[in-house]
């Protein structure tokens, strides 16, 4: 079985008027370019996760269409909540929907193949900034930080650490869970999903990549960033762990090939 990654699907097949072309003509169709690269590189016996950014619905029966959409591409899918999913205000709601092999983790975690698979939405890290990589545009940009649904009852205010340290607790949660996946199975590896980046793109240590180290987690998978410069490399390995941004325009909308197991 073969692991893949993408992020930031950001489908509209069930909203008029909210495609991604405005962002650049690289997301001209962008949802036939996914649908032609997964198919060429994803067989029936892998697994996909999907970090976040799923669809512009607003509510759960306008992101059907995009759910259904990535339920009919091969593979096994596991994806986790992003900034934009504003549709997935309940998380046990999202899963009575989802079609077969589909499965979505929200601060738990899941087994799938030898593979335990745990993550959270996250939010922005503290003192972590990414302004001197993004290729700022005049039309506003999809990395501009926005309350999600569950987050509207928040206070209007600059300082939202209190929606990061939250998010650190369900990371906190999904970590304990894997663990205990772990030890009651033959898992051969364990991977985080988190919506936002955990770490600075030089992968600079803070409280999060040293949970994952006491975690014994092989893989980190995020996305939320768009428009990066060319020419970067950005994130890579620290302390044995990889970490992938697989946002689907940088992947230029193709599933990363992350590992194989089995």
């Amino acid at each position: 079985m073969e692991i893949f990654a993408i992020a930031d699907p950001h489908l509209s097949l069930g909203t008029p008027g909210k495609g991604m072309e405005r962002f650049g003509a690289n997301w001209v169709d962008h949802a036939q370019q996914i649908d032609t690269a997964w198919r060429e590189a994803v067989a029936e016996e892998d697994l996909v996760l999907i970090a976040g950014d799923i669809s512009w619905a607003m509510k759960l029966d306008g992101a059907r269409p995009d759910i259904d959409f990535l339920g009919s591409l091969p593979g096994t899918k596991v994806m986790i909540k992003g900034n934009h999913d504003y549709w997935w205000q309940s998380v046990r709601k999202v899963r009575a929907i989802l079609p077969d092999r589909f499965h979505a983790i929200e601060a738990d975690a899941i087994e799938v193949n030898g593979v335990i698979i745990c993550g959270t939405r996250l939010w922005d890290v503290p003192g972590v900034s990414f302004d001197d990589l993004i290729e700022w545009r005049e039309e506003s940009d999809p990395t501009v930080t926005e309350n999600t649904a569950d987050e509207a009852a928040e206070p209007s205010r600059p300082d939202t650490s209190h929606i990061y340290h939250r998010e650190v607790g369900r990371l906190r949660r999904s970590l304990e869970h894997a663990r205990q996946l772990a030890a009651e199975s033959e898992a051969l590896r364990t991977i985080v999903m988190t919506h936002y980046p955990p770490c600075d793109a030089h992968g600079t240590g803070n409280e999060l990549t040293g949970l994952f180290e006491q975690s014994g987690v092989s893989d980190v998978i995020f996305g939320h960033l768009h428009n990066l410069k060319p020419g970067h490399k950005p994130f890579g390995i620290r302390n044995g762990i990889s970490y992938h941004l697989t946002a689907c325009d940088w992947l230029n909308f193709q599933p990363k090939l992350i590992g194989e197991v089995g």
